[in-house]
């Protein structure tokens, strides 16, 4: 009687374990981030992370996706044949660091190849392995972090809201009498496509109690077709970060008080190059020595 029940005892101690083993899952190489989304073996991980840097140093040059347009920032000058702005600068220091030269040398031996993207194409172009890293006004946002890996923050920015200016008067700012945005019921807003202003936008109206508002939204594939939809009329706002509305302003424009939506700028690679990242970071935040 004694040996049945032991016997018993085992067997439900095998059924327990198998039980066990098949919800939890027994000896499985991967693990489970909060998202839900499985995390790949770590040895594996690296070997690949190393594996681009690796391919990096062998090219002699870091690819780096930058805007063409956002002065301050990330421009281009056709002219000269010159990159300039903040963001070009961290691309610059990012390749110092990684191929252990200088800043100056890293200009000098052309470290970086720049790689132009505007804000319709550059998701696109970093998927398709056409740049290393983005460095383009890029906002870190949740949905983004599901697709690729960032930097830390290197700028935060606000949307802001351009208008055309009427002629002399300077009591009214835009030729539609905009003054802030309280003034936007009916109006014609212009974004940029696949930017996250539009939504940002949105969720601040959501919020203004006070102000009830109804514009109309326009898409537009780069900066330059926005400022040029403005300036023809066709919308009555230019709404995008004000950094980037900084470089279009002219004197036939103006550039709204009313500021929302802080977001903040990073680099951007893709998941499974995320060690890249590492050399981004000493160049945004330097190690104390």
């Amino acid at each position: 009687m004694h040996k049945k029940l032991l016997r018993t005892a085992m067997i439900l101690t095998v059924l327990v374990s198998v039980l066990m083993c098949g919800f939890w899952g027994c000896g499985r190489q991967t693990s489970e981030h909060s998202d839900g989304q499985a995390e790949p073996d770590m040895q594996e991980e690296a070997a690949v992370n190393e594996k681009l840097i690796q391919t990096i140093k062998e090219r002699g040059y870091l690819l780096a996706g930058c805007k063409m347009d956002v002065p301050d920032l990330s421009f281009y000058d056709d002219k000269t044949d010159t990159w300039s702005g903040l963001e070009v600068e961290l691309a610059y220091q990012t390749a110092a660091r990684l191929f252990g030269v200088s800043v100056d040398e890293a200009k000098e031996q052309e470290l970086v190849h720049f790689i132009g993207v505007t804000v319709a194409d550059r998701e696109e172009k970093l998927e398709q392995d056409e740049v290393d890293c983005l460095f383009a006004t890029y906002t870190i946002t949740k949905e983004r972090k599901q697709k690729f890996a960032f930097s830390d923050s290197y700028y935060t920015d606000y949307i802001g809201l351009m208008v055309k200016t009427s002629g002399t008067d300077t009591n009214s700012l835009g030729t539609s009498d905009i003054r802030s945005i309280a003034d936007l019921d009916g109006k014609k807003i212009g974004v940029a496509k696949n930017d996250t202003t539009l939504s940002t936008f949105l969720n601040y109206m959501d919020t203004m109690n006070s102000i009830k508002t109804a514009p109309i939204f326009f898409e537009y594939h780069s900066y330059e077709a926005l400022f040029g939809a403005l300036k023809e009329g066709t919308i009555d706002v230019m709404a995008v970060d004000v950094s980037i509305l900084n470089g279009y302003v002219d004197n036939s424009t103006a550039i709204l008080s009313d500021r929302f939506g802080g977001q903040q700028y990073g680099a951007a690679v893709r998941r499974e190059n995320a060690k890249l990242l590492d050399y981004v970071n000493e160049a945004i935040r330097p190690k104390e020595s």
